[in-house]
């Protein structure tokens, strides 16, 4: 008698695939939690031509095998859907993986001199006008000024980027060179943090930053490439056969077409076109020339916008977009609010613009102000004809009011959590809590208020911000516990996920962002034959999610990784 796990629809599954050819390769004695919920869970799959020829028990699967198949025995290893990460930035954190890091380490200025010295020496001797750059600053509660950066280095233009993407500090001479006095107003979506008699003090926000990158050094194409292969390489390690560059320029776009082109960009690429909404049309004219530009590259896909919405609510930032003020450090409202970086009515109307041009739209929204205005731009879209064809969604998602939950379902908008963040750590507790109180803190990454309201949670990284491990950030989804700093609460455990909806956050429902659930995000015949081998499954009582060891990684029906025994 079959267990009551196979014992399902099974029949009309196993009916669609036909003998049309024996399988390539048949994988048996396996944990397979296919994401199907017409078959939720086998024993064995079949593929042939990089696709799923059968799943369902060892018997039924075994009548595909012939003379040449070859037979894989797991013996008893989880067999999963690949991992889809729906935001992340591969091209961008590849070209930084040898630059001189801080570690994200929560350092001051005398602990980050040494630091910056021995990067310096390493580099050995450079031009008074080369560039000293820091990467992977901790900003939660960073507080320094040019005259501080000066006490590391002063003769030559220093820069310390902060881990977020979002913050930058620079010395006199780096300011010098930006351009950046007391004159220079700040722009649309930045801020030049000022003194007390407006000077600059070094502190460049969001956009205020675009005068200081113009001025870094860039790597060459080859270099980008042959980085962003290594960081792939790195995805599959950890099981992701899918993943959202989510701010992507041309010089990101030459990178995968380089990849594509060459035949060694493996996993599936979603590319979200970095639009200009200040631009309006232009923009969009634009970013549709590049996706005719790049149209049919195998396994390159362009056909999403990523809009800014708002900056980070860590102090001293504070540039995401709040209801109400932020607090002070006495714990009284303040001035500052942060700013919703596109005007109401011109985010509705570049939203349902993109739509018209059959773009789907993705947009960083972390303060509460931020996504309500968002849904509001979509609401707008979805009351047109091509609004209601696209798919839109929202990453990052810090602070959500209660009453927006329910309508990230009524609007079709999926929710993309980086719930590796959702943690009692320094950005959290230390350079949030205070600033925002205790009754906002309460809907601090509220992934279960939106999955209870109906709507649809899907996971992602926000990778180089924070590590690309899908399982360290199920575990945490789940926990909402600090693994490093264990004795500290929970952050709000109410919000916590059962490891079933997270799975589904990264395969299916991920799927389904991108709208290639037919092809891949569940492992169901005649889907791509995208899966992971790991070590445990995820759902059995008492498993640590977080040590998940992945033991293969199969993109289109071939191993692109296996551990190595």
């Amino acid at each position: 008698m079959q267990p009551s796990w196979i014992a399902t629809v099974w029949a009309g599954v196993f009916a669609a695939a036909v003998h049309a050819s024996d399988a390539d390769l048949i994988i048996t004695h396996a944990r397979v939690l296919t994401q199907d919920t017409d078959n939720p869970r086998a024993e064995a799959v079949a593929i042939a031509d990089g696709r799923l020829l059968a799943v369902g028990s060892l018997a039924q699967v075994l009548e595909f095998k012939g003379d040449r198949t070859l037979v894989e025995d797991v013996d008893g290893a989880t067999l999963l859907p690949g991992i889809i990460d729906t935001h992340s930035h591969p091209v961008i954190g590849a070209a930084q993986l040898d630059d001189c890091s801080l570690g994200d380490e929560p350092l001051n200025i005398a602990a980050i001199a040494p630091l910056v010295h021995a990067c310096m020496a390493a580099d050995g001797p450079a031009g008074a006008e080369e560039w000293v750059v820091a990467i992977n600053l901790n900003p939660a509660a960073f507080e320094a000024d040019r005259v501080a950066l000066d006490g590391i280095v002063a003769e030559r233009p220093l820069a310390l980027l902060g881990t977020d993407e979002h913050t930058a500090w620079v010395n006199t001479r780096g300011l010098e060179l930006t351009g950046i006095d007391r004159n220079t107003p700040d722009p649309r979506g930045g801020r030049i943090t000022r003194d007390a008699h407006g000077e600059p003090t070094g502190h460049l926000i969001d956009n205020a930053q675009q005068p200081l990158t113009a001025l870094l050094p860039e790597d060459s194409l080859a270099s980008k490439v042959e980085a962003t292969a290594r960081v792939f390489a790195s995805m599959q390690a950890v099981g992701i056969t899918a993943v959202m560059d989510a701010a992507v320029h041309p010089a990101e776009l030459e990178v995968y077409a380089e990849l594509a082109r060459s035949k060694r960009l493996v996993p599936r690429v979603f590319a979200a076109l970095a639009a200009d909404v200040a631009r309006g049309s232009a923009s969009i004219a634009e970013m549709s020339a590049w996706r005719e530009k790049y149209r049919g590259l195998p396994h390159l896909t362009l056909d999403t916008v990523k809009i800014f919405a708002d900056g980070v609510i860590e102090y001293p930032t504070q540039s995401a977009a709040l209801l109400e003020p932020y607090l002070d450090a006495d714990g009284k409202p303040g001035a500052n609010r942060g700013e919703v970086y596109v005007a109401p009515r011109a985010f509705a109307g570049f939203v349902s613009a993109a739509a018209a041009q059959d773009f789907n739209v993705h947009v960083h929204a972390i303060g509460d102000r931020a996504v309500r205005e968002t849904l509001d731009a979509f609401a707008a879209a979805r009351a047109t004809a091509a609004g209601r064809g696209v798919r839109f969604s929202i990453s990052h998602l810090q602070l959500i009011e209660p009453s927006d939950w329910p309508r990230f379902a009524a609007l079709d908008v999926f929710a993309s959590f980086q719930l590796l963040w959702a943690q009692p750590n320094p950005y959290s507790i230390e350079a949030v809590a205070p600033y925002i109180g205790a009754a906002r803190m309460r809907y601090m990454y509220p992934a279960r208020g939106v999955h209870d309201a109906g709507g649809v949670v899907v996971g992602g990284s926000d990778w180089n911000v924070s590590s690309f491990n899908p399982f360290e950030a199920i575990d945490i989804g789940h926990t909402r516990r600090n693994p490093e700093e264990p004795q500290r609460p929970p952050l709000v455990p109410e919000q916590a996920l059962p490891v079933e909806v997270l799975l589904r956050a990264y395969t299916i429902d991920a799927a389904r962002m991108f709208g290639i659930e037919d092809e891949t995000g569940s492992l169901r015949v005649g889907k791509a034959a995208d899966l992971v081998l790991v070590d445990r499954d995820p759902l059995a009582a008492g498993t640590v999610v977080r040590d998940t060891q992945v033991l293969g990684t199969m993109i289109d029906g071939v191993w692109v990784y296996r551990k190595k025994k």
